[in-house]
């Protein structure tokens, strides 16, 4: 009997490129989970991997049932609809098959979903977190939301490893890079109105796939922006550690990865006051913080950093990193669930 049966998306195995942040962190906590030499088995929730919906629930299901008395206890990774349409089901197998469960629920935004979902999601939503042995959220303010239904519920952040080490103190020479998906809610628009209020001192790099169709490589050009195409997750860090200072102007996130790579280089960012960003970026420590929407602040934000200021957000900043550190964090997810390493 191995010890724990881990259910979550995996990798897309017809293109490899199409990776999102929740496969990222269950893929990182594999490898972790390797590396540590613990018995386990893993159940696909990726859809993209079957061939359609209903085969993907049906192969689940059936994955569930062949495995689940094989193994000590039962680990759930789940997105919002994940958690709504699988989770039920687990869980009432877990309870009449005697298995400990784990629920992990990705991404900040679950309590909004919570308050627009009908009666019958709710009820979905409660039993799941309810009848689970432990919960974890990705946010604090999900922690704090959630932990009324499950007393026992803890925080898994969003987390990266420290796969490149920086060298301190960094030196500040005005280059600023965003790296996101090319879309409006990540704040594209005040990112080209600040650049277009600030002198040729200052280097501003774009990365990232173009999504919304009112960007173009042109467009750009002709707001003088850099834009330099799209990066794999391979080459992030490498890139990143070329820029002094990330700029996130979001309209909304919950813990975005581009900033914990950032801190585990050193790098402070200048982001967006949302309730996940402020639970890691506090303004004048580890980065700089300024209202949605707001090209102005974003223009005078970075215009304010100076060399000394500068190389205290960056220790700060790397400081910060050890929070959102996945070996840190994994040993902690399995000390709370019972497994020994």
């Amino acid at each position: 009997m191995s010890k724990l049966l881990l259910i979550g998306p995996l990798e897309n195995k017809y293109d490899l490129s199409r990776t999102g942040g929740t496969i990222v962190l269950f893929e990182l906590l594999l490898n972790e989970l390797r590396e540590r030499n613990i018995d386990f088995e893993v159940i696909d929730l990726s859809k993209a991997n079957y061939s359609n919906s209903l085969i993907a629930f049906l192969s689940i299901l059936f994955q569930v049932l062949r495995k689940i008395k094989y193994n000590e206890q039962i680990s759930l990774h789940a997105t919002a609809n994940s958690l709504i349409l699988i989770g039920p089901v687990i869980v009432f197998l877990s309870k009449i098959f005697h298995r400990k469960i784990s629920v992990r629920k990705f991404a900040g935004n679950f309590n909004a979903i919570y308050h627009n979902s009908n009666f019958i999601k709710k009820k979905l939503i409660k039993y799941v977190l309810k009848n689970s042995a432990i919960n974890f959220f990705e946010t604090k303010y999900l922690v704090d939301f959630f932990k009324k239904y499950n007393e026992h519920t803890y925080w898994f952040p969003n987390v990266r490893r420290l796969d490149l080490s920086p060298s301190l103190p960094r030196q500040y020479r005005k280059r600023f890079i965003y790296v996101g998906n090319i879309v409006e809610e990540k704040g594209i628009d005040e990112i080209i109105e600040a650049v277009n209020m600030l002198d040729d001192e200052y280097t501003i790099d774009l990365y990232g796939t173009i999504i919304d169709k009112k960007y173009s490589k042109k467009e750009f050009k002709n707001q003088n922006i850099n834009y330099r195409g799209s990066l794999s997750s391979d080459n992030v860090l490498g890139v990143m550690n070329n820029y002094d200072v990330l700029i996130l102007p979001s309209y909304r996130e919950g813990y975005p990865g581009v900033i914990i790579e950032a801190f585990s280089l050193g790098i402070p960012a200048i982001t967006t006051r949302l309730e996940g960003i402020m639970e890691m970026v506090h303004d004048r420590k580890n980065g700089l913080l300024i209202n949605v929407k707001s090209s102005k602040e974003l223009k005078e934000a970075m215009m304010s950093l100076n060399e000394e200021e500068y190389w205290n957000l960056s220790k700060n900043a790397l400081e910060s990193f050890h929070s959102f550190d996945s070996n840190i964090q994994t040993s902690l997810f399995l000390k709370r669930i019972g497994i020994n390493v």
